[in-house]
């Protein structure tokens, strides 16, 4: 099913778009454009439909922000009808725009036919930015430098970042320590190889504390280590 981020601040359009969307869609739902812009770094939707006047941060800079780094379809409204602001919206990267009040057959309408013209995979949110696991559990945020484990972020050097920006980019492909050494930073800062064994233990010690259940990051002995997380890939 896929799933929809509705940025709405009126209380009865969260409940009507709840009440004729809620069969098809996944919804989640804020009222805020700050609330939203923190949310997308977390989570992965399809679509987006964006109210222009919510509160703290309006829906213009909010389209604005997110689509410097996505590729995901948004849906603009507003209740001002006036060709200026239906233009601005499109011109800062809208994929449509609806004015209030609208029939929410035509919204419907509007969805599908933005969700066929994208045909982006639910899996991924930000092009050439996040590399994401399918069951959404870690997400690398290759724009800030983080990694986000299990709804947390870990607290990385830039080495383990490095480290696991490369692995987790390329899942379940066997890496060397050599390989790690020279293509997750320059090799010429270090000459033992074995000190990749060290920053291995130290992120694996940082998934366990969020995951009980063992590290991600796979030993193949005699050869170097694998990240281990089905169904990941790098968006691109």
């Amino acid at each position: 099913m896929k799933s929809i981020l509705v940025v709405e601040d009126e209380k009865l359009m969260c409940e009507l778009i709840s009440i004729h969307l809620e069969d098809q869609f996944e919804l989640a739902f804020v009222h805020d454009g700050a609330k939203a812009l923190a949310l997308v770094k977390q989570e992965l939707f399809d679509l987006m439909i964006l109210d222009v006047m919510v509160p703290y941060i309006n829906g213009f800079d909010v389209c604005k922000e997110i689509r410097g780094a996505s590729n995901v379809p948004i849906l603009m409204l507003t209740a001002r009808s006036s060709v200026e602001d239906r233009v601005k919206g499109l011109q800062i990267g809208a994929d449509d725009y609806l004015v209030k009040p609208f029939d929410f057959e035509e919204l419907k309408a509007r969805i599908d036919a933005l969700l066929r013209r994208t045909n982006q995979p639910n899996d991924f949110d930000f092009r050439n930015s996040r590399i994401v696991s399918k069951d959404k559990k870690l997400i690398v945020n290759k724009l800030n430098k983080q990694v986000i484990f299990c709804g947390n972020k870990l607290e990385l050097t830039s080495k383990e970042y490095s480290i696991i920006e490369l692995l987790a980019g390329s899942p379940n492909k066997i890496f060397t320590r050599e390989e790690i050494l020279f293509l997750a930073w320059d090799y010429s800062e270090i000459l033992d190889v074995r000190a990749i064994d060290s920053h291995i233990k130290n992120i694996r010690l940082k998934f366990r504390k969020l995951q009980s259940d063992g590290s991600i990051i796979k030993t193949v002995w005699g050869i170097g280590y694998q990240f281990e997380m089905k169904g990941s890939e790098n968006e691109a």
